[in-house]
C-alpha cells in the first residue's frame, strides 16, 4: 500500500513538474534575446578606457561605452523600461498571452544595443591598446550577441510572411533543403561565419538576401579584421 502511495505521489510530482515546465517553456524568444542581452551586459563592462591611450578614439570610445551603459546599466531609467517589458514579455507568454510588437521591440532595442557595439569594435582596430587582451575579450563577448541577433532575424522574417494571408511554403524568403526545424536558423547564422551561401539554404527575396549580405560584411569585419588585430597585438607584446 505504501508503495503504491509512493509511485502515485511521484507520478502527481513528475506531472506537476512536466506542466510547469511547459508554462515555463512558453516565453522562449524572449529567453532567447536575452542571451543577446546578457553578453551585451558583459561587451560593455569588459570595456576598460583605462587600457586605451588617450586621444581621439577614446573619446569615441568612451561616447559609444556612455551609450551602451544608459542601455544596459542596471537603475537606468531606459534599462529598467526594457527589464520591466521583457518581464512582462515573460509573465504573457507564460499565461499564453503573446505580444508580437513588445517581442519585436525588444530585439530591435537589442539591435541597437549591439551596432553600438559593433562600432565599438571598429574603433578598437585603430586605437592604440595597451593591453592586448582587451580586443580579444570585447571579440568573444561580441561574437554570441551577432549569432542570436541574426538568428533572431532570419527567422523574423519567415515568420512574418508565414502569418500572411498568401503564405505559401515553398515561397517563404528563406527556404531550408534540409528538414524543417527553428534551429535551422541558429546554425544558418553560425554557419555563416565560415561560408557566405550555405548548400543548404536560399535567400529568395530582396529583405533576405540583404540581411545576409550584412550578416557576411559583419563576419568579415568580426573575424577579418578584428580577430587579425588581436592576434597581431598578442604576438607583438
Amino acid at each position: 500500500m505504501n508503495v503504491a502511495n509512493i509511485t502515485k505521489s511521484t507520478g502527481t510530482e513528475l506531472m506537476i513538474l512536466n506542466t510547469l515546465a511547459k508554462y515555463l517553456s512558453r516565453p522562449r524568444e524572449v529567453y532567447f534575446l536575452m542571451i543577446s542581452y546578457l553578453f551585451s551586459f558583459a561587451f560593455n563592462r569588459s570595456l576598460s578606457l583605462a587600457n586605451i591611450e588617450d586621444g581621439l578614439v577614446k573619446q569615441l570610445l568612451a561616447n559609444a561605452n556612455s551609450f551602451l551603459n544608459s542601455l544596459t546599466s542596471l537603475g537606468h531609467p531606459l534599462n529598467s523600461l526594457f527589464l520591466l517589458t521583457t518581464a512582462c514579455l515573460i509573465i504573457l507568454g507564460i499565461i499564453g498571452r503573446s505580444d508580437r510588437l513588445g517581442k519585436d521591440i525588444l530585439a530591435i532595442f537589442l539591435s541597437i544595443c549591439w551596432l553600438a557595439e559593433l562600432m565599438s569594435i571598429n574603433l578598437l582596430l585603430i586605437a592604440p591598446i595597451k593591453d592586448p587582451k582587451l580586443l580579444l575579450a570585447e571579440l568573444l563577448l561580441f561574437l554570441p550577441i551577432v549569432v542570436v541577433s541574426f538568428t533572431w532575424w532570419y527567422w523574423r522574417i519567415n515568420y512574418s510572411y508565414s502569418i500572411s494571408k498568401k503564405a505559401k511554403p515553398e515561397a517563404e524568403p528563406i527556404t531550408f533543403k534540409i528538414p524543417r526545424t527553428t534551429l535551422n536558423y541558429l546554425y544558418l547564422s553560425i554557419d555563416t561565419f565560415f561560408k557566405y551561401q550555405p548548400s543548404y539554404v536560399s535567400f529568395n527575396t530582396k529583405r533576405a538576401k540583404s540581411i545576409h549580405l550584412f550578416h557576411a560584411i559583419v563576419k568579415l569585419n568580426v573575424l577579418g579584421l578584428t580577430l587579425g588585430r588581436a592576434v597581431s597585438l598578442a604576438t607583438s607584446f
